[in-house]
């Protein structure tokens, strides 16, 4: 199938805002012209200038200067309503293709993983006979049952169309579900949105339940900040745990699930990369973790 000319509709401009402007100036031109033969205003006009026909031909262009650069502003706000529309429009669109995509792959793995563990179960079963092994069948039920739970949580990400989302208060959200204890949870950001998919809040949420469960007992501040580079906003997330161990810093954020992955880190990568928007870890080790979300320019206002 050829998805050239998808992709060209997809990149292209949003022709129904262009007919509207351009409807919209016709409808005033049309007015105009009804209230100016109405009021007489050609003959009104006509006699101004003859009785101050005087007028140098410098005021005539300072005047005219002054209507044309009144236009260019106009136009120039029309200008950047269109590209930030075909923006929005862009980055929606992006993250559907993604999340379509994800999804497919979710169908023809983690489904089939499920039916192994499934055969699995029922092969343990069937050797054991009487004598059923209960721990090997609670540690399969309640892999399954973490299996489903992942499924669930995973084919939402890009369901909806991505939106502008604050996040002080998406994060403020996300700690209100969470059995904080005696750990406190600041937000030392400014007022700052991100183009994020909706699931925006659950990414947050897995953040800070990751630091309560592998903080130690050492823990008791989670941190939130941001800071701009080079037009990337980067959203910083950090603890005084106990921190992340060098040799366990590359296996955070696979690029797949699988059996002995815990899923709360990959689906906060999954939420995130949805609008293109990255994450990676920075901590010291004993000195507590520290992630960083890298929010390319464009995606952040």
């Amino acid at each position: 199938m050829d998805m050239s000319g998808d992709s060209a509709k997809k990149q292209g401009m949003p022709y129904f805002l262009i007919v509207k402007y351009v409807l919209a100036i016709i409808v005033f031109s049309a007015l105009l012209f009804i209230v100016s033969s109405a009021l007489n205003l050609a003959e009104g006009l006509f006699q101004l200038l003859q009785k101050y026909a005087s007028l140098h031909l410098s005021e005539l262009i300072i005047v005219s200067i002054f209507l044309v650069f009144a236009l260019a502003v106009l136009a120039g706000r029309l200008w950047h309503e269109l590209k930030k529309e075909l923006q929005d429009r862009k980055f929606t669109e992006t993250s559907l293709d993604r999340a379509t995509t994800r999804l497919a792959f979710l169908n023809s793995i983690t489904s089939q993983d499920i039916l192994n563990q499934l055969t699995e179960l029922s092969g343990e079963l069937e050797r054991d006979g009487q004598r059923t092994d209960i721990v090997k069948v609670k540690t399969a039920i309640t892999r399954i049952h973490r299996q489903i739970k992942f499924i669930k949580e995973y084919q939402d990400i890009g369901a909806s169309p991505s939106e502008w989302q604050n996040v002080p208060d998406t994060i403020m959200r996300a700690r209100v579900g969470v059995n904080m204890g005696k750990v406190t949870v600041d937000v030392e950001m400014k007022n700052v949105e991100i183009f994020a998919d909706r699931l925006l809040e659950k990414a947050f949420y897995y953040m800070i339940d990751n630091a309560l469960k592998h903080g130690g007992e050492k823990l008791s501040r989670i941190r939130f900040s941001d800071r701009t580079l080079d037009k990337t906003l980067i959203i910083v997330c950090e603890d005084d745990g106990i921190g992340i161990p060098p040799d366990k810093r590359g296996s955070l954020f696979p690029d797949t699930y699988g059996r002995h992955i815990g899923y709360g880190l990959f689906f906060i990568k999954e939420i995130l990369a949805t609008t293109g928007i990255s994450i990676r870890e920075t901590g010291i080790p004993g000195k507590g973790a520290r992630f960083e979300i890298n929010v390319p320019y464009g995606a952040h206002r």
